[in-house]
């Protein structure tokens, strides 16, 4: 960059009278030290998938840091954003509320109940069983209820501490047989449906829609459309692509 403000103001020297060099001399020193003391913001990007394996399962720890930092680039969140979300959901179940019902109650006496579930939670490990994960653990039945009334015995049975193990979200749901495909992705329901959003970047709503069946989400179509909203608000500041012809 100086060798430029060099050679301009050698040829001004040349073309120009002095007053005039020395004039806009001045002007160059003052662009140029503009220029060396401005600091470019970083651009917002669109996230390019190019670089990343189609499924989940496939990615690295790598491609994973390299995701949140291009989506931290675009502006969607910062990194004290993300660690206070990860924190949240390192966070304990309430097993408080969950496993201190009525039906808890009558297996570990109405007044025993907090103290029985609360021993029980001291001693686990903190992970879900099945994945190994800490967060978003839930507390789940090792033998089903369903597998008590199919036997013919009293569901309720199925409600104490030594038939309840923890179970991440995801882990937990892709158990029910209503989630046949459940675990096609790795992420939960939510994540999954941000991750499909921002990694197959689909146009319309349409694709969008037979993106998420393929993935294995069963939920009602209208958790669709609310996630959907994130593609139009991408849109509105840039940073997304909605094909006009999108029925949404």
């Amino acid at each position: 960059m100086m060798q430029g403000v060099v050679t301009i103001t050698y040829c001004f020297k040349r073309q120009c009278p002095p007053d005039f060099v020395k004039f806009y001399e001045q002007k160059l020193k003052n662009l140029l030290y503009y220029l060396k003391s401005y600091k470019c913001p970083t651009p917002q990007r669109i996230v390019s998938m190019n670089s990343y394996p189609e499924h989940d399962y496939d990615w690295k720890e790598d491609d994973w840091q390299n995701f949140i930092q291009e989506l931290i680039d675009m502006g969607l969140f910062n990194w004290e954003e993300v660690g206070g979300s990860v924190l949240s959901r390192l966070n304990t179940p309430q097993v408080g509320t969950s496993m201190t019902n009525e039906r808890f109650q009558r297996n570990h006496g109405k007044g025993n109940t907090w103290s029985a579930v609360r021993e029980w939670a001291y001693e686990q490990q903190g992970v879900c069983v099945d994945c190994g994960t800490r967060l978003e653990l839930q507390a789940d039945h090792i033998r089903p209820k369903q597998d008590f009334k199919e036997k013919g015995e009293d569901p309720w049975d199925a409600d104490h501490t030594g038939n309840m193990t923890f179970r991440c979200r995801r882990c937990n749901v892709i158990r029910r047989p209503s989630h046949k495909k459940g675990g096609l992705t790795r992420q939960p329901a939510a994540s999954a449906l941000m991750w499909l959003l921002l990694t197959k970047r689909p146009t319309t709503y349409e694709e969008f829609d037979m993106i998420c069946r393929e993935y294995g989400l069963t939920m009602a179509n209208i958790r669709f459309q609310e996630a959907w909203a994130v593609a139009h608000w991408l849109r509105n500041v840039g940073l997304y692509e909605i094909d006009p012809s999108s029925k949404y």
